[in-house]
């Protein structure tokens, strides 16, 4: 028996495919499905099965965020429409993560300058 739910069926403003979201963020920092279940003290399979879900509760994401060390409440403003105001304190977040991330490419590329020019500091 199939049960409705609502969030799920397309909108004129869908939401992105959390179990994805989680899943790539993973593969990016390079953390495991068994280290992220090891932190929230879950099995690899209950991790596995978040990657399939399109939504998850806000407690589980919120879990989830704590494990991996990201912040998915933050990275899912990206997918707001562009008319959907930010309140000031999340435009101000968003702006000092991206120049975080800057920051951090800067120093990655400066690395290895310097471990092509044979500099040691």
């Amino acid at each position: 028996m199939m049960i409705n739910r609502k969030y799920l069926q397309k909108s004129q403003h869908p939401h992105p495919h959390i179990g994805q979201l989680i899943k790539r963020v993973m593969r990016e920092k390079k953390i495991t499905q068994a280290e992220v279940a090891r932190r929230m003290a879950l099995t690899p399979s209950s991790i596995a099965k978040y990657f399939r879900q399109p939504s998850l509760q806000f407690g589980i994401l919120w879990n989830l965020s704590m494990a991996i060390g990201y912040d998915f409440l933050t990275a899912l403003t990206d997918y707001y429409p562009p008319s959907l105001p930010l309140n000031e304190d999340a435009k101000i977040v968003k702006e000092l993560a991206e120049k975080e991330q800057r920051i951090a490419d800067m120093e990655k590329e400066i690395a290895i300058y310097k471990a092509a020019l044979g500099i040691k500091a």
